[in-house]
């Protein structure tokens, strides 16, 4: 069976649940220089992994800085291990045209923006504010719809009387994108339903 490593872009994804991964599994979460601290929720999960995770704190600041050690390092598992399943863990679309060429030459790779999409049906199953918002929004007039991931977040909130924590919203966003109920582009959403 072929390893997986999963390639975690901490900068731009903070909701890391590492009960969803398989056993073979092998973590790299990369952090940006000017984060400065990282939810004790996140480490003591990550320390149940023991050896499988790694942290790479990038050195200095600039654009994309931390997407190019993520791109150096994916290349560097590639030409050592072919066979290696890789997942980069970003909302960064900028992975996309790198990881088709990857694809094209016979490797494996593919870019989530929610651990949930690898399987999305578990969370489904603990999430019953999903089923809610999905009723709706497809109830809500197609134009009336919200367009970018912010006002969404928004509408999700007002929907609930504010009464979900923030990180609640997000998971159902994630829920949204890893069934493919709505996509994203150019920070514009698209309703498949």
């Amino acid at each position: 069976m072929a390893q997986e490593l999963l390639l975690v872009d901490f900068e731009n994804v903070q909701q890391v649940d590492f009960s969803l991964l398989d056993e073979g599994t092998n973590v790299v979460l990369f952090v940006g220089a000017s984060q400065k601290s990282i939810p004790i929720e996140l480490v003591t999960s990550a320390q149940k992994l023991g050896a499988r995770v790694d942290w790479q704190r990038v050195e200095g600041n600039g654009s994309n800085a931390l997407d190019f050690h993520i791109a150096c390092h994916l290349g560097r598992v590639l030409e050592t291990a072919p066979q290696t399943r890789c997942v980069v863990l970003s909302k960064d679309k900028g992975f996309d045209p790198l990881l088709r060429q990857l694809n094209k030459t016979g490797l494996r790779c593919r870019r989530i923006n929610s651990l949930l999409e690898i399987d999305p049906k578990v969370a489904l199953a603990a999430n019953p504010n999903y089923e809610r918002v999905v009723a709706v929004l497809r109830k809500s007039e197609k134009n009336s719809r919200p367009r970018k991931r912010k006002t969404l977040s928004q509408h999700i909130l007002a929907l609930f009387q504010k009464r979900i924590a923030q990180r609640d919203v997000d998971r159902v966003i994630d829920l949204l994108f890893a069934n493919k109920m709505i996509s994203e582009s150019n920070t514009t959403i698209s309703y498949q339903f």
